[in-house]
């Protein structure tokens, strides 16, 4: 079932992207001043202990924002992050980082990100004791690593469609997990 909702997310991303292009072709991308970006998505996380598996899939989102120091440049912070609940255990993993965008063409919408900071892994359950519900959570920390890349679709003046796909190293204490996201979020320059 999850495969089949991503190839059904990724289908439909291919599609819309297809549509889009030929209103995006007709006018140059501008990066100027204050931008922000939110999107929501899907992917894995690999090597996390607390899976049997290898790979859990579920849901991504992200929040960027940041300033634009010229046409080809985009810095600012990040909170990224995937979560999943898995055998009555919800699991999330997210980071808050520094982040680079790089165009590498001015008037283009394709970037590169490399992203550095701060990263965490919650777990929270629900146990019976002594015939009483209690709520058993964990949370550690330690450091976050990430590159992607992406693409803005311009649909109006200072608005724009983003498809992205995030490589992020969650290193946290006792464990550490990589996440694999593709996400869509709306960015305004």
């Amino acid at each position: 079932m999850k495969w089949t909702m991503l190839r059904a997310v990724g289908a439909a991303s291919i599609l819309f992207v297809l549509a889009v292009s030929p209103v995006s072709a007709q006018r140059e991308a501008v990066h100027r001043g204050f931008w922000i970006s939110f999107g929501f998505g899907a992917g894995n996380a690999f090597g996390d202990d607390a899976f049997e598996d290898d790979s859990q899939f579920g849901g991504a989102g992200f929040l960027r924002m940041g300033g634009s120091p010229s046409q080809q440049w985009l810095i600012g912070g990040e909170m990224i992050g995937w979560g999943n609940e898995i055998d009555d255990v919800a699991i999330s993993r997210g980071a808050v980082l520094f982040t680079a965008m790089h165009y590498p063409s001015a008037g283009g919408g394709f970037y590169l990100k490399g992203s550095a900071g701060f990263a965490g892994r919650a777990t929270s359950t629900t146990i019976v004791l002594d015939g009483e519900e209690v709520d058993v959570s964990d949370e550690t920390g330690g450091i976050g690593l990430g590159a992607g890349l992406g693409y803005d679709l311009q649909l109006a003046r200072n608005f724009f469609l983003t498809p992205a796909l995030d490589f992020l190293y969650t290193g946290t204490e006792g464990d550490g997990a990589t996440l694999l996201l593709f996400t869509i979020g709306a960015t305004w320059h």
